[in-house]
């Protein structure tokens, strides 16, 4: 009896020694998990960029970029990483500039600052900026208009929607039959898109209160695209009564009109927009 509970009582000491003893390995385990963690996350804050892939860094400068001018140039200052992806092609090309106005009225610092980025966005192939370039030498003073709609043509070609309206109504300004009839082109493809309202608010926005150059400086066949006195757009352009088209879904606005009087009568509206304030 004596001896079975020597026995007994060994195995449970021996049992406890062994818990103890795993209890303190999973300590020490945890300690040293614990420890190569907070390694790694003082590494991982010195050099988090180093294990990001190019194309990524590149997004992620093109995203910055497409806030401001400034926040562009602060982060290639930053990093190096980033003053490398901000060398990329691809990432001039994919900046957004919808934030960006079409001139800068800051400082002169700031003013070249902003027109060396648009320039750069331009040289590596952004669309947006060669539309907003084009469309900035057509309405400034000193701009020069044959440049302008060398840049706008290259943008529509492209397939950006507003330099699609903007070059398509100026080739319907052209007294070239077949100029004008690319311009109704241009236009129809808009309209089945259902987007010329859209195209035409963001180019006025965009325009908004800077000075244009003087009305008529632009040259336009003063000859309408429907002179058909049968058709009722014609009527109504000549008395003034037709007023511009503000619906996408425009199909059945006028009855018995052409499409020729709805490009007519937004022609009006853009010539007007293009050189005088709205």
């Amino acid at each position: 009896m004596t001896t079975v509970k020597k026995t007994q009582c060994k195995k449970r000491q021996r049992d406890e020694n062994n818990e103890s003893a795993h209890l303190v390995v999973m300590e020490e385990f945890v300690q040293r998990d614990n420890r190569r963690q907070r390694l790694g996350h003082d590494k991982s804050t010195f050099v988090p960029i180093k294990s990001l892939p190019m194309d990524l860094l590149v997004n992620v400068v093109a995203r910055v970029s497409s806030e401001s001018c400034i926040d562009h140039y602060n982060m290639k200052v930053c990093c190096r990483d980033f003053l490398h992806a901000s060398k990329d092609n691809y990432m001039w090309q994919q900046i957004s500039l919808e934030k960006f106005p079409l001139h800068s009225w800051s400082c002169k610092e700031k003013a070249r600052v902003f027109d060396t980025f648009m320039q750069s966005c331009k040289e590596c192939g952004n669309i947006e900026a060669f539309y907003r370039k084009g469309l900035e030498e057509i309405i400034r003073y000193e701009g020069n208009i044959e440049k302008g709609i060398k840049d706008l043509k290259m943008a529509a070609e492209k397939g950006h929607l507003e330099a699609k309206y903007v070059y398509g109504l100026i080739l319907l300004c052209s007294y070239d039959d077949d100029l004008r009839k690319e311009g109704v082109e241009h236009m129809q493809f808009l309209r089945n898109v259902k987007c010329v309202v859209s195209c035409r608010n963001r180019v006025v926005n965009l325009l908004g209160k800077i000075w244009r150059k003087p009305y008529g400086t632009l040259i336009r066949n003063p000859s309408p695209l429907c002179s058909k006195r049968q058709c009722n757009g014609w009527s109504m352009k000549k008395c003034h009564s037709w007023e511009i088209v503000d619906n996408e879904d425009d199909d059945d606005n006028i009855k018995n009109s052409c499409e020729s009087c709805r490009w007519d009568v937004e022609l009006d509206f853009f010539y007007d927009v293009l050189f005088h304030h709205v």
